[in-house]
């Protein structure tokens, strides 16, 4: 019995730093450029191409850190740790300068940590929390935290006046905080890829997945490529939502409130996935997810107001870390003694995805709507091909 509350003791607190991690990574070194954008459009006068461009730099930097991140899996502690402290640093210095490209280059370096957290907090939280589903819905919970973290601090901030100089610094100093917890954590553990299962089903599931020719490889990649075609589904509302509500509502600082409903909505969906796959299936769950971000993504183009604004919020906020969370654990149960690897890919596919928003969004002369609009076309194509698996995956 004290056996068993050691373990799950540690594997609480495995959970919470990879919350931590994530919130960090995620949810503020990633997103907060969300949250701050409108603040520089007002303050330093960021054009909407100039906030693609910057947010085109972080993805390429995604993109690199996924590319990159399969060849660091050996060593995920010292690599999560490395990018923790690029990513408060990148932050940090946003601060203190108002040059474009001076901005492109810590937006490109905290693009690559932010890739590595996502691989490496994967490689070493699955693992050790294989036989407890909820606990991995914590982990990836905190995007979604930080989140809806950086979304209040940045609501208070525009609400009292404050820069957008002064919100990178305040971030900073909370990534710096969530660090701390992380760092404490996992230099004392080491990754357990094949940890025990008393669920005979997944045992047998993951020996024949470590069994070179059960891998199901075409399988593997088509689900490698829906996800990345999700990335490019998802990445405009996620980056120009709140845009979207400043120019709806004008001066109106109430915009910034779409941000935090977005990171709560994804904070608290991670907490059902799991009882979502177990009642349903992943794979169902995650064509579900697709459906719901396509009608989230397009309803602010049809009701421009801040109800649809709000709701468009919860829809995309709800489902994206969802699908996250369902792809690496589709990784590390078939992908066997290669799980890492398949991460890895899924999260190169992913930043490859997500470059196209930007590019669209400037290729279409910043017609906004039209760049939503493909966005939910793509998303429910990939909704039937993952149909489409899961039913073959039946028979």
């Amino acid at each position: 019995m004290q056996t068993d509350s050691l373990n799950d003791r540690r594997q609480i607190g495995v959970a919470l730093a990879g919350l931590a991690g994530l919130a960090l990574a995620i949810g503020i070194g990633r997103f907060a450029y969300t949250a701050i954008l409108p603040m520089m459009q007002a303050d330093q006068g960021l054009s909407l191409a100039d906030g693609s461009l910057l947010a085109l730099v972080n993805l390429v930097g995604y993109l690199i850190g996924g590319l990159t991140a399969a060849r660091l899996r050996h060593q995920p502690v010292f690599f999560a740790r490395l990018a923790i402290g690029l990513i408060v640093v990148g932050m940090a210095l946003m601060a203190f300068t108002d040059q474009l490209w001076w901005w492109a280059v810590l937006r490109l370096i905290t693009g690559v940590a932010s890739a590595w957290v996502m691989v490496m907090l994967s490689i070493l939280c699955l693992p050790q929390l294989n036989t407890r589903p909820a606990l991995v819905g914590w982990v990836f919970s905190g995007v979604g935290t930080g989140i809806a973290l950086g979304g209040l601090v940045c609501l208070a901030l525009v609400a009292s006046n404050f820069s957008s100089s002064f919100a990178w610094g305040i971030l900073a100093l909370l990534c710096a905080a969530l660090g701390s917890v992380v760092w404490r954590r996992f230099p004392n553990i080491a990754p357990s890829p094949h940890p025990p299962n008393n669920n005979s089903t997944d045992v047998n599931a993951t020996h024949n997945a470590r069994a070179g020719s059960a891998v199901d490889q075409p399988r593997l990649w088509r689900l490698v490529i829906c996800y990345g075609l999700y990335g490019f589904g998802y990445i405009l509302p996620a980056t120009y939502l709140p845009a979207q509500a400043r120019i709806l509502l004008q001066e109106s600082w109430i915009y910034s409130l779409a941000w935090p409903v977005f990171g709560l909505a994804a904070a608290v969906s991670t907490l059902l996935a799991a009882a979502l796959a177990h009642h349903f299936g992943r794979l169902p769950t995650w064509v579900g997810a697709h459906v719901l971000m396509a009608i989230g993504v397009v309803l602010p183009v049809f009701l421009p107001n801040l109800v649809a604004i709000v709701l468009a919020a919860m829809a995309v906020g709800g489902t994206f870390v969802v699908i996250t969370l369902l792809a690496m654990q589709e990784a590390q149960r078939h992908g066997g003694q290669q799980a890492p690897i398949w991460m890895a890919r899924l999260t190169t596919a992913f930043a490859t995805g997500q470059l196209f928003g930007p590019l669209f969004v400037m290729g279409l002369g910043e017609r906004l709507s039209l760049s939503l609009l493909l966005a939910a076309g793509v998303l429910l194509v990939t909704a039937v091909v993952l149909f489409k698996q899961w039913r073959l995956d039946k028979k």
